[in-house]
């Protein structure tokens, strides 16, 4: 029986399943929803393959230890986006390159796939933030055929995805970029399902066509949902319980916890993130914030080249000191919730409501300062009391 990681450890990468010529592993969701390998000793030929691509068993080599630190948003992409537009700016200059980009879509049930596109419409369902994790699938295969006709792929995920996508691929292509995010653990598509049932049953929706965990025309937290209707509904309080419980580290893949990968050097040719705090630490950022400003942190000789070759886009250099204020995941994992076992047993009781868990678990501020808060966020106001202004 081959040796993987264990279940505290696996990040559910899908390395060892792409790597399996014979289709002996399987990834198969444990009882809270999470993806990890089964391997079906019937088929499994004992050949180790998934052994050597796992990046447990062998971690795989970051980045520069000091990598360099850009405020940046695409002057085409700003306003349609959660952030600056970072991806899209990094995603046209590989397309303009005829390459692939590969990124997280929904489908019609609102599950989280990669998936790839060869155009610049197909990067509007790939923008946006999305906080739960995405199924690889055989994603990773189809980007070793790509690599090998020579053509370029950009592949934008999770830090523990973009190792595992290395580590499949078990060498460095001149065509590939690798875009890691700042981030700070995943739930599973079974929780974030379970809660737009919840959802569903409170607004007397049949369908939840389209959810938004952002805002996508610059800054702002307020998820949203769209129904069968196509009537948007914005969400706050315990209609936000998701996000609260996410804000709260209690949705998380137990390794998120102990991530490797939370820290400096990154894995990624080049990180991605929102720059929050921009220009409250040191040196002031004098120009307009409201519709969001994207982090970018250079990693490699090659992010470096790609990013020197960015259209369109306005970027300043920054420190990476500023960049970590606000930014812990940057560096370090989020901490454990001590109740993090019983919220999630909680999200996926289908007799519990949203209101109830709330009740128990004391996970939204229904302090009079969250009250304005959310009026503010109501009423467009977030980035203004939030955001430094321009000077």
């Amino acid at each position: 029986m081959p040796t993987l990681a264990n279940i505290e450890q696996c990040t559910g990468c899908a390395a060892c399943s792409n790597a399996c010529a014979h289709d002996a592993i399987k990834m198969q969701e444990d009882k809270e929803g999470f993806l990890h390998p089964v391997i079906d000793n019937s088929v499994c030929i004992h050949c180790g393959l998934c052994e050597k691509v796992c990046p447990v068993n062998h971690p795989v080599s970051l980045g520069k230890p000091s990598p360099v630190v850009y405020a940046l948003w695409s002057e085409k992409d700003r306003a349609v986006s959660s952030s600056g537009g970072a991806f899209s700016a990094f995603a046209r200059a590989i397309l303009k390159r005829g390459g692939l980009i590969y990124g997280t879509t929904y489908d019609k049930t609102l599950c989280l796939h990669h998936t790839s596109t060869d155009s610049v419409e197909g990067l509007n369902a790939m923008r946006g933030s999305k906080y739960m994790q995405s199924e690889i699938g055989n994603v990773f295969q189809d980007i070793r055929r790509a690599l090998r006709d020579k053509r370029w792929v950009l592949f934008c995920g999770t830090p523990c995805q973009v190792a595992g996508l290395r580590a499949f691929l078990g060498k460095d292509y001149e065509t590939l970029l690798t875009l890691d995010l700042a981030c700070h653990g995943v739930p599973s598509s079974k929780i974030f399902q379970s809660y737009l049932k919840k959802l569903s049953m409170k607004y007397a929706s049949n369908t939840i066509r389209n959810y938004e965990f952002r805002r996508m025309n610059g800054w702002g937290f307020a998820p949203s949902f769209t129904d069968e209707h196509n009537r948007k509904k914005r969400l706050f309080g315990t209609d936000a319980l998701y996000m609260e419980a996410f804000n709260a580290s209690a949705l998380f893949r137990k390794c998120c916890y102990s991530c490797p990968y939370s820290s400096i050097p990154r894995i990624g040719d080049c990180s991605i993130a929102d720059f929050w705090g921009i220009g409250r630490y040191g040196k002031k950022f004098k120009h307009d914030v409201m519709k969001g400003v994207s982090l970018v942190l250079v990693n490699t000789s090659k992010g470096d080249a790609i990013f020197k070759d960015l259209k369109d886009v306005f970027a300043e250099q920054r420190t990476l000191q500023e960049a970590l204020k606000e930014n812990p995941n940057l560096h370090e994992p989020s901490p454990y919730n001590p109740q993090r076992d019983a919220i999630v047993s909680a999200f996926l009781d289908p007799n519990r409501s949203l209101e109830n868990i709330d009740n128990e678990f004391h996970l939204v501020d229904h302090s009079l300062k969250a009250t304005i808060k959310n009026k503010a966020d109501k009423m467009g106001l977030f980035d203004i009391a939030s955001n430094p202004q321009p000077y």
